[in-house]
């Protein structure tokens, strides 16, 4: 993940040491123009949006069945404005809106790390227990039956 230190404020250049495979790179860093695209930590949040897709789906949200090649002739990244979510597995709406937040088409729309990590589907839930006043995680303690807002329904 990149540092804000080691970008200035409009980002960094996109070079070909910081390319990635195709799957996993934002809109972004495939737009062709005198000077290379400037990228910031929003382009790991993108990757994370592809991973997260991946691992409840399956398979990749964009391109899936494409080659790199195929993704860079045929434009699939900057075609892909939103994503599709499967009908299979049920996933929780939740999950997908923070897919959503984390695959926002537009740079600026699209989460930073720091308001990633401080996305309410990555936080413990609070609450407030009654006897005592003291703030709990849920979810440190042993449950009986796990949380109602599972990320997958099968």
């Amino acid at each position: 993940i990149m540092d804000d230190d080691s970008y200035g404020v409009d980002g960094m250049d996109l070079t070909s040491q910081g390319a990635g495979t195709y799957w996993y790179l934002p809109p972004e860093c495939f737009v062709v123009g005198k000077e290379p695209p400037k990228i910031s930590n929003k382009v790991d949040v993108w990757s994370v949006g592809v991973i997260f897709f991946q691992c409840l789906y399956g398979r990749k949200p964009f391109g899936h069945n494409q080659s790199q090649q195929d993704i860079l002739q045929e434009n699939t990244i900057l075609k892909a404005t939103e994503v599709q979510f499967p009908v299979k597995p049920v996933v929780s709406s939740e999950a997908k809106a923070f897919i959503r937040r984390c695959l926002a088409y537009r740079k600026e729309d699209r989460f930073d790390v720091h308001q990633l990590a401080n996305d309410p589907y990555l936080l413990p839930h609070m609450r407030r227990s009654n006897s005592s006043g003291n703030l709990h995680m849920a979810g440190l303690t042993a449950s009986p039956t796990p949380p109602s807002s599972s990320i997958i329904t099968y």
